[in-house]
């Protein structure tokens, strides 16, 4: 196979997948507008701590990071759901047939993802206009309309994950290679372009560990769910 065919390409992503992309990026820059017209206004000890009567006991010092703090975790959550997405649509090589099984899979699964990530970078919009207030009044709580978000990025977040799970249906299965099967449940078949494949049995689909984009894909998985909330923490503290 020539360097030509292994060139890594990528699969379509479908109009849903770039419009929420684009109010994804819309959102974050409007969220760091809004805290920087704010920042002058808020006072110079932030309340951090608060008394079971809602009166503060602890402040820190006001500072951008302090303020910014929706939007780095805005940004992450883009840049590390992003990157999920990218790896999801990857390809080195063969055919991008739109409507090979594989690519419609890859698709809609960078398209769930976009719409995850437009989800929570909403919700982070608003729990900055709620964390601004809650400095200025110097009153503990980030309101009733804050958990009804809350609540709203919940309900979405299942309404888009079944979505995507009808959209991705039960596969073909594929001829059996017991070379390609490692563990009896572990595809890894370096020839095969695929990110998504069917399991043995066709019952659902399953990553083709052969393609490094799936231990990339694990790692960025690793790196959101545990180092990132421990920075966010660090940047909280600081």
């Amino acid at each position: 196979m020539t360097g030509n065919e292994r060139e890594a390409r990528l699969v379509a992503p479908t109009p849903l997948t770039i419009g929420a992309a684009v109010a994804t990026a819309a959102m974050i820059a409007w969220s760091f507008g809004y805290l920087i017209v704010r920042y002058p206004g808020l006072p110079q000890l932030l309340p951090v701590h608060f008394r079971p009567d809602g009166l503060p006991d602890g402040w820190q010092f006001k500072t951008a990071w302090r303020v910014l703090l929706p939007v780095f975790v805005q940004m992450a959550l883009a840049l590390l759901l992003g990157a999920i997405g990218v790896l999801l649509l990857s390809r080195t090589h063969g055919s991008h047939d739109k409507d090979a099984p594989d690519v419609r899979a890859a698709a809609t699964a960078a398209e769930a993802v976009a719409l995850l990530t437009l989800i929570w970078v909403a919700f982070q919009a608003y729990g900055a206009v709620a964390l601004a207030s809650m400095w200025q009044r110097e009153r503990a709580g980030l309101g009733r309309t804050y958990s009804y978000f809350e609540l709203a990025g919940v309900v979405l977040t299942i309404v888009v994950a079944v979505r995507a799970q009808r959209r991705l249906g039960h596969p073909a299965p594929r001829p059996f290679v017991s070379e390609h099967w490692r563990y009896g449940q572990l595809y890894k078949n370096a020839d095969d372009p695929a990110l998504f494949v069917p399991t043995r049995h066709g019952n659902r689909w399953t990553l083709n560990f052969g393609r490094p984009a799936t231990a990339v894909l694990m790692a960025v998985i690793l790196i959101l769910g545990i180092v990132c909330p421990a920075v966010i923490l660090g940047l909280l503290l600081r």
